[in-house]
């Protein structure tokens, strides 16, 4: 029983992650991460299958090394920031301290994409 409900966790996490690389805001590497436990416990067998999986290995193997592509860390950045200035706008009339908390949270951010997340090159993923 714990078996079928963690492959059918994992399948759903996949599900997930794949929508997520087409719809904004939606995370990708987090739901595929969490497939990839449930698989990894289920079976070994999905759990190798979504590794080596083309165009999913690699958002898993990415996130497993701490690692981004410098094209991925600037996406990463701009779509942030977009989003930071967006809702900050949206909430300019609640006063300043919500913009000002979202500003803070985004430089937090930042400096871990810039200084946590080490630069991988462009073939690695």
């Amino acid at each position: 029983m714990k078996r079928t409900l963690y492959i059918a966790a994992g399948g759903s996490c996949t599900g997930l992650g794949v929508i997520g690389i087409f719809v904004p805001g939606l995370p990708t590497t987090v739901f595929l991460m969490a497939a990839s436990y449930f698989f990894a416990r289920s079976s070994p067998r999905l759990n190798r299958w979504l590794m080596e999986h083309p165009r999913l290995g690699p958002f898993l193997k990415s996130a497993g090394n701490r690692e981004l592509t410098l094209r991925s860390k600037v996406a990463s950045l701009v779509a942030m920031w977009t989003g930071i200035g967006l809702s900050a706008w949206a909430l300019s009339s609640t006063g300043m301290a919500v913009p000002a908390a979202l500003v803070a949270l985004g430089m937090i951010g930042s400096g871990v994409i810039l200084f946590y997340i080490r630069t991988a090159s462009p073939d690695r993923s």
